[in-house]
């Protein structure tokens, strides 16, 4: 009677052990995150973010195992510089060249992106009701949606004619003379695939049937430089076609026109907040 009872203790442990192999969860973050660069001497700033995902995960042992899933990611960037100031040859609406030269005031750039992540993790945790945990690995991330708002809260405008050695300060309707607010929206930053490092540490509580409950604080490091390539707009741009309708580029993606150096040299990623997860095994 007691090899019978010892057997099929055995083999209950045996199944209780393999149906935990298997876990399954899905999570929330809240989070401070940032398109981190710099432009002009002035550095990008933090902004709200947030994820949302799924993950897999096969123990390897009680305390460890590896996992991965799918994450999508909300982050913003965001850049104020007082002043910015260029020039550059171009043509007016009658097809006279000449050299367009402006004055942007308190001018602010703001990016969003919408990232898909694929993470690789190792997890530890130890034992216990209530266990402490701690991860790490890396994340792949592809770039959705991206878009950006720009403004200035004013704008002066200059045109220099060298042929004749003239400069206007107006007539407005040609685009020449000290106008209001000026902004942008547009879609499409081309941002390059995202290389994350992944940290997160908290406590995981134990639920009744093979459930539990994960909070703890994240943070992901973006190990690349995402800059999209140079394009062909400008910062502050001229319209022949409707000289008051000026139209504005982003700066992680424009040259200077005063030397043709980029505005930013560098954008990494960054996040930090907390994570909340429900979990189950099987």
């Amino acid at each position: 009677m007691r090899l019978v009872i010892m057997f099929t203790l055995i083999c209950v442990s045996g199944q209780v052990l393999a149906q935990s192999n298997n876990e399954v969860s899905f999570y929330l973050q809240g989070s401070f995150s940032e398109l981190s660069y710099e432009a002009l001497g002035n550095n990008s700033e933090l902004e709200n973010g947030f994820g949302v995902g799924a993950k897999y995960a096969y123990y390897l042992s009680d305390n460890w195992s590896i996992g991965t899933g799918a994450e999508f990611q909300y982050m913003e960037g965001s850049v104020f510089l007082p002043n910015i100031q260029g020039a550059f040859m171009t043509q007016d609406p009658e097809g006279e060249e000449f050299e367009f030269r402006y004055n942007a005031n308190n001018f602010s750039e703001n990016q969003e992106v919408y990232f898909l992540h694929i993470p690789l993790k190792i997890q530890y945790e130890s034992t216990g009701m209530t266990r402490f945990y701690a991860a790490a690995g890396v994340k792949a991330g592809l770039v959705l949606d991206s878009k950006y708002r720009s403004s200035a809260t004013s704008l002066e405008t200059i045109g220099y004619y060298p042929q004749y050695d003239v400069e206007l300060a107006d007539p407005q309707f040609a685009g020449f003379g000290e106008f209001g607010v000026v902004n942008s929206v547009k879609s499409g930053l081309d941002l390059q695939t995202n290389f994350v490092a992944h940290l997160e540490s908290g406590v995981k509580l134990m639920l009744e049937n093979s459930q539990s409950l994960y909070m703890g604080l994240f943070m992901d490091y973006g190990l690349n430089d995402i800059k999209p390539g140079v394009s062909g707009e400008r910062l502050i741009d001229y319209n022949n076609q409707n000289p008051t309708a000026f139209t504005t580029g982003s700066l992680l993606s424009s040259r200077s026109d005063m030397n043709s150096v980029l505005y930013v040299e560098e954008v990494r990623t960054l996040a930090f907040g907390l994570e909340i997860q429900y979990a189950f095994q099987f």
